[in-house]
């Protein structure tokens, strides 16, 4: 914590920045508030006898845009260094599983944001990781309506004087459990709780209405429900830059006071803000820009006047106001119509025509609707991006080369969007690096994708006490930018053939590259690839799983049986992790139960290769053959045959009395063991 005179100071240069921020964005909360009523379906009442019936065009619209931007991109981080190559892989590795459905389920949250983003302009997203009680990476999306900043910041955060979120609510018991944990102040928290009258509701304040206009559109009273059962506080999360340093402030609104102020390196050691944002419209001097909805409002609210105008008209045509002679008709209410009804009439003796007692005000047909209607639809269209194509209704015998060249138009104009939507997930990134740094408090498992398949290793915060390089921060393009990936794969796909085709270029083609390339157009992802590629490792994933739990329960002491189903892979993977993960003299027991256990399975691992061999070679009459001379011709590897006592242990190492090093070339010694 920083001086409380400071932090008391502070405070009230935040409140200040906090009214600048909330009110300088007002009226730009109102118009969003309208594109979000216009996709809700909510109009204004219609006057007696009129139309207002609303037209799904912004939620079409809307709905379309998602669909075509609704997969996140992916992260890759990219070695700075040769040195660095595994611990890149590692944590790309980690990121993927932070972020996975069942974990992070960062790609749900990211749809979140960019439906925020197509009705404000924003998205914006709050990271932070932690490590009590253990390792946790944590992505949030802020609502527009929580967010302020320095209203002439930019459109860059990082260059903004100040910034926070707003709209935070704790009970009492979670600042009390907050202040004993030493994360807020005591003192401050007492004043609190002392000092504000008790409330049980998550009150609507004015800054909290604009808020709660979302709910409303769709018919919901948060304002009358908005019982909690436990006294709640509102409160603030402040950033910002004082005399050259950059500070946290975390106060409760209605009181204006801190309950926890620090530097803000001491709260995030990169002294960098935790939110990230992009927009649809960059704006280089305008934090708060367009969105795609504010084009779409002024013709969706035109083609809604003309469709309840036309319907307008048809009422009056179908139920038009008459005159009537009360001469002829002295009871003007039997004119309505009924069933079998009689009216009467009086023609004073034949003298006047019966015809002649009703005329009907002729309202004339609104022409040209359809054609308008149709005109304006295109339109959109051909403004937005949001074409017949993007939506799956081009005409069935449009031409090939239009309807790729339609896509193609498509995928540059929402590539607008998706540059500063990428270029914001680097940001994300960096910030989940830093996160790593500080708080990867336990490895954590991880999957890789390697040269031999799927492989499971660990990462750990030891592994970046070396690292030095910056990791460079490769964002792999989603949706958006490749909305053209049809009329791309295409190409590649005719590309391709014409070569295959050719016998010159075929037999110069690298086999295994011309097989991935052919999946990844099938839209299978990299692991199923690997999978599919890896024939050295065929049928051994349920082998290596097993061998993977095997590890799991000799470390923990229990007694574990050789499995009669291992095979060299099988070895290989207790092989690996002995040498690689037991080198201290205190995992030696460890280390020695493993190696008992390998040297009762290497007799099976022996038969179940040779039976292998031998039922592959039988189908092609080869297993004479094999049994003769041991080689496999087809396979062109030897048939494993290594007795039980040339098994190195850590003393023996390759029984020539030389340790095996636990290093890249000691790996490929020891895997040469059963291929020889």
């Amino acid at each position: 914590m920083i001086a409380s005179n400071l932090a008391d100071k502070l405070t009230q240069i935040a409140l200040k920045q906090l009214e600048a921020g909330v009110k300088f964005k007002q009226t730009r909360l109102k118009n969003i508030s309208v594109n979000e009523d216009l996709y809700n379906g909510v109009s204004k009442p219609a006057l007696k006898g009129r139309f207002n019936i609303p037209l799904p065009i912004v939620s079409g619209f809307v709905d379309t845009l998602m669909s075509k931007i609704d997969n996140p991109p992916v992260i890759k981080f990219e070695k700075g260094e040769e040195a660095d190559l595994k611990l890149s892989q590692k944590t790309s590795a980690l990121w993927l599983k932070d972020s996975a459905a069942t974990a992070g389920k960062w790609s749900k949250k990211d749809r979140w944001a960019k439906k925020l983003a197509i009705f404000s302009g924003r998205a914006i997203y709050k990271y932070y990781a932690e490590s009590q009680p253990g390792y946790k990476s944590n992505l949030e999306i802020i609502d527009h309506n929580d967010f302020y900043c320095e209203p002439q910041g930019g459109g860059d955060l990082d260059n903004h004087l100040f910034l926070g979120q707003m709209n935070i609510f704790r009970t009492e018991a979670q600042l009390k459990a907050g202040a004993e944990s030493g994360l807020y102040s005591d003192k401050q928290i007492n004043q609190i709780i002392t000092d504000t009258d008790s409330h049980n509701h998550k009150e609507n304040q004015e800054l909290y209405k604009q808020k709660l206009s979302r709910f409303a559109s769709l018919g919901l009273d948060v304002e009358t429900n908005a019982f909690v059962g436990q006294n709640v506080f509102p409160l603030v999360e402040h950033y910002l830059e004082f005399e050259n340093k950059r500070y946290y402030l975390f106060f409760e609104l209605k009181s204006g006071t801190w309950i926890r102020a620090e530097e803000l390196k001491d709260v995030f050691k990169s002294n960098t803000y935790p939110f990230v944002s992009w927009a649809t419209h960059e704006d280089a001097f305008n934090f708060w820009s367009k969105a795609p909805v504010d084009d779409i409002r002024p013709v969706a609210e035109a083609m809604n006047i003309i469709f309840n105008q036309a319907l307008d008209n048809r009422q009056k045509r179908n139920f038009g106001q008459r005159a009537y002679d009360p001469d002829i008709f002295p009871d003007p209410s039997q004119l309505e119509w009924r069933p079998d009804g009689l009216v009467e009439a009086n023609t004073s003796g034949g003298v006047k025509q019966i015809g002649a007692g009703i005329y009907e005000f002729q309202t004339p047909e609104v022409a040209g609707t359809i054609d308008l209607f149709q005109y304006m639809d295109n339109f959109l269209g051909q403004k937005t991006g949001i074409t017949p194509s993007a939506q799956g209704q081009s005409d069935k015998n449009v031409a090939v080369g239009v309807y790729y060249g339609d896509l193609q138009q498509v995928a540059d104009r929402l590539g607008l969007y998706n540059k500063s939507y990428t270029e914001s997930y680097a940001e994300l990134g960096q910030r989940y690096y830093y996160g790593i740094i500080e708080h990867l408090s336990e490895p954590q498992a991880i999957k890789l994708i390697g040269l031999n398949g799927i492989e499971w290793d660990e990462v750990a915060k030891s592994d970046f006490d070396l690292h030095q390089t910056p990791f460079d921060i490769v964002v792999l393009s989603s949706d958006a930018e490749n909305q053209a990936n049809e009329v791309k794969s295409k190409r590649r796909v005719d590309a391709l053939i014409m070569l295959l085709n050719n016998p010159l270029y075929a037999q110069i083609l690298n086999k295994k590259w011309v097989a991935e390339q052919i999946l990844k157009n099938g839209e299978y992802n990299p692991e199923e690839i690997r999978i599919a590629l890896d024939t050295q490792n065929e049928g051994n994933e349920e082998s290596l799983a097993e061998a993977a739990e095997e590890m799991q329960r000799i470390l923990a002491g229990e007694e574990v049986k050789p499995n009669r189903s291992a095979t060299t892979a099988h070895i290989q993977k207790h092989l690996d992790f002995a040498y690689d993960k037991l080198d201290s003299d205190e995992d030696m027991p460890k280390f020695q139960a493993i190696m008992t256990h390998l040297q009762a399975e290497v007799p099976f691992a022996q038969e179940n290769m040779v039976r292998k061999a031998m039922n592959i070679l039988a189908m092609k009459g080869q297993t004479q053959n094999l049994m003769q001379t041991g080689i496999a011709p087809d396979i062109g590897e030897p048939v494993p045959a290594m007795p039980i006592e040339q098994v190195p242990t850590r003393e023996t190492g390759m029984n020539v009395g030389k340790p095996i090093a636990n290093t890249d070339s000691g790996t490929n010694q020891r895997s040469q063991l059963f291929n020889q």
